[in-house]
């Protein structure tokens, strides 16, 4: 290759670069975090520095399967070019004046005769390790050699095993890194929310236990009057152990003013996480307690006990609202499988029944659906470092109060609409049985006779 060959004519340099004060009105500008992804080129094109400007190049290369070599990089000028032979693609840039800026001044966007290169000598494990970080986060458990394949499979690279094993740990340090820097400015955080929510209860505890998984959310979800989803209380803890959830439930129950006398008409439905029905026995013992019948079902399965038969005869069970219908479908539920029976008769009814639930907290629900639905609202978090997390939630949980504080000022009505809806489904099945003058005389003659008696009540009397 001669000297001609790796030079650019900057002949329009002076008209192109001059200062940084015209960049925004004059030149386009490369945005970082709209363009790096696919990065398009042009003439006059200006980069905040030469770092982005390489990221751009390489990110360039990798998404079209290309190999850029760098003929020329000092201090004022930078020259890239595709290193495959006869291929005319070539930009050449140079260094605002007076700026840490870079504009292209000479370019020719085009390939010819070029092919997809497997084999790319601008493959480094940590290029590799940066353009897959979030993925690595998400699935913390890949094996070098999974990673590897899915890493040649849709970057369209070959990666060496050493190279995806030295990705896997710059990622791993990566996000080591950005949790820790993220622990160092909880107080702060701690600090500035107490600050600017000042009704909002925001401790923080150092924990002396230790648990290599960590990172626990723990949640409490109630209903409001529409009988949709309202949060009560999250925390993020080292795990499900009962330390935890013993602190979480202490601050639940003074929030909530949650005293002796009245711990009866509360309720709280779960599917037993570890250490959490110890916990309840120490902070909130008088408490309902329920098992998500989901869950009861799903824990029947797994002891062996399958069959549409006996789950229709299960969710049978938990809906009946008397002693008698209970203990009727109970009898179905026995004549299906009696080993089943036996492993049921283990679990209280009043933990998944209707029949046996108290009245004292005015609930019948079955299921913790509304923490399903909140676990999966909140699943973009769950994989974020901790005030990153916490953001997320705060900055939801305000959109979500604030809409709906909004709705409930435009409503006329005393009743929550999902509710007046209810109503009137409830009024229509109820038209059903209205009364009539004999049904209410049938009523107070089997009254005064009393029910073990036969009333003949065409003559008035009995027999």
């Amino acid at each position: 290759m001669t000297k001609d060959e790796n030079e650019i004519k900057f002949s329009y340099e002076e008209s192109i670069v001059d200062s940084d004060s015209d960049v925004e009105g004059k030149w386009p500008i490369f945005r970082a975090a709209t363009d790096m992804k696919d990065p398009q080129f042009s003439l006059g094109m200006t980069f905040a520095s030469k770092q982005q400007l390489r990221e751009a190049v390489q990110n360039y290369a990798f998404n079209n399967g290309k190999e850029i070599k760098t003929l020329k990089n000092d201090k004022e000028r930078m020259i890239v070019k595709c290193t495959q032979e006869g291929c005319p693609w070539r930009i050449g840039l140079k260094k605002v004046l007076g700026s840490l800026s870079w504009r292209i001044l000479n370019m020719t966007d085009e390939h010819e005769g070029c092919s997809w290169v497997w084999e790319n000598s601008m493959v480094k494990f940590s290029v590799v390790a940066k353009r897959w970080s979030t993925e690595l986060q998400d699935h913390p458990d890949w094996m070098m050699r999974k990673f590897k394949d899915k890493v040649c499979s849709q970057e369209g690279f070959y990666v060496s095993n050493s190279q995806a094993y030295r990705a896997i740990w710059k990622a791993k340090k990566l996000r080591q890194g950005k949790v820790e820097d993220a622990f160092k400015k909880i107080w702060s955080y701690k600090e500035e929310t107490s600050r600017t929510n000042p009704k909002t209860t925001c401790p923080v505890k150092l924990s002396d236990l230790s648990d290599e998984s960590g990172g626990m959310l723990l949640t409490a979800i109630s209903i409001d009057g529409n009988d949709s989803i309202f949060p009560l209380a999250y925390a993020i803890v080292e795990g499900e152990k009962k330390e935890s959830w013993t602190w979480f439930l202490e601050l639940l129950k003074t929030d909530l003013e949650i005293t002796k006398s009245v711990e009866d008409e509360y309720c709280f439905i779960s599917d037993k996480q570890k250490g959490l029905i110890p916990a309840f026995e120490s902070e909130l013992p008088g408490v309902e307690n329920r098992f998500c019948v989901r869950h009861l079902h799903a824990n029947m399965k797994v002891a062996g006990f399958q069959g549409k038969a006996l789950k229709d005869c299960l969710w049978a069970c938990a809906r009946e609202t008397t002693l008698n219908a209970f203990n009727v479908d109970l009898s179905k539920f026995r004549g299906l499988d009696e080993d089943a029976y036996q492993w049921l008769g283990e679990k209280s009814p009043t933990e998944w029944s209707r029949s046996h639930f108290s009245t004292h907290s005015h609930c019948d629900m079955l299921v913790n659906n509304i923490c399903e639905s909140w676990n999966g609202s909140i699943r973009d978090a769950r994989d974020k470092p901790i005030i990153e997390c916490l953001e997320i939630l705060r900055k939801m949980l305000m959109g979500k109060f604030f809409e709906k504080k909004q709705k409930a000022a435009e409503r006329k009505s005393l009743i929550c609409p999902a509710i007046v809806r209810k109503l009137k489904k409830i009024e229509k099945e109820a038209a059903k049985y209205l009364a009539t003058q004999w049904d209410f005389f049938k009523f107070e003659v089997g009254h005064l006779y009393g029910d073990q008696q036969e009333v003949d009540l065409e003559k008035g009397c009995s027999y």
